[in-house]
This record gives structure tokens, C-alpha cells and sequence, in this order.
């Protein structure tokens, strides 16, 4: 069964599959490069638990980078190297800049059984992205190279 999501009219059916579960479609193209593991970047976010709002009344709003009276507060992270959830990190190294997305994460590239703060366990995630920016590549010292050779996403 298919549900319309955010009110758009969109459907589970339109979103594509990414990688262990992932599903997402493209809201918005980017046009800027896609970052590399272990390169800076800035996205913003707002993440719903239960559905995406329109969806239906159980939308529930958990965190956003985008701030009322304040604007949006882009999170800052490096890519594919853990400090995000590992729903975040396969998608961040796919996108490019500039692009925003739609992306639904299953429990176990979220949180996972246990949760954390208002998250509670097994909860599917639901993110609206946008990859901001991605700063110039840095030559990375060598045990940061180690560190990813010795961590594959």
C-alpha cells in the first residue's frame, strides 16, 4: 500500500531505494560536487518521527536546523565518517551540493532498537535535507587515512 507523502501527492512508490533500506527521492537538484569521506560539510535538516506532515496527524516534529526567528543554523559534520547516523552518512555521500531530499530511514540505520532522547526505539526516521555546502577538499593527515581504511562505511 502507498502513502501520499507530505502532502505533495508523492507516494512511497515514487521514492527511490538506496542503499541497507534507505528510500528518498530528489526534491530539489544540486549542482555542486558530491563530498568524499572525511570531507566538511554543511546541511540543514528538519527530522519527523511517525510520517512526514500531511501525511496524516501523527507527524510529530523532533529536530530541525532551521529555526524560528533565528533561521536556519546549518549543521556542520564530516561525511561518512560516523559522527551522523549511518542513514545520514550514505545519503550525504550521494548527494551533491545544493540538492535536497526527502529521505525515509529504517530503525536500524537510525537509532535502532534502544532510541535516544524523544526518538523512541524502532522508530523509521524522516528527514527533509539539503546538502549546503561542501568546503574544499583538505589533504587528510595519515592516521585519518588509516582511520578510513580501517572503517569502511
Amino acid at each position: 500500500m502507498a502513502f501520499a507523502a507530505a502532502g505533495t501527492g508523492t507516494t512511497t512508490e515514487d521514492y527511490k531505494d538506496g542503499p541497507e533500506g534507505l528510500k528518498y527521492i530528489v526534491t530539489h537538484e544540486g549542482s555542486g560536487p558530491k563530498p568524499a569521506r572525511g570531507q566538511k560539510i554543511s546541511t540543514s535538516y528538519t527530522l519527523w518521527i511517525n510520517s512526514f506532515p500531511g501525511d496524516g496527524p501523527s507527524a510529530k516534529q523532533i529536530d530541525s536546523s532551521r529555526k524560528p526567528l533565528i533561521g536556519d543554523q546549518p549543521f556542520k559534520v564530516r561525511a561518512g565518517v560516523s559522527q551522523v547516523i549511518r542513514g545520514w552518512d550514505l545519503t550525504l555521500l550521494d548527494m551533491m551540493e545544493g540538492e535536497s531530499r526527502k529521505i525515509i530511514v529504517p530503525p536500524e540505520l537510525g537509532y535502532g532498537d534502544k532510541g535516544v532522547g524523544p526518538i523512541p526505539g524502532k522508530c523509521t526516521l524522516y528527514f527533509e535535507m539539503t546538502l549546503t555546502k561542501v568546503e574544499p577538499a583538505e589533504e587528510l593527515a595519515p592516521d585519518a587515512k588509516k582511520w578510513l581504511e580501517e572503517h569502511p562505511l
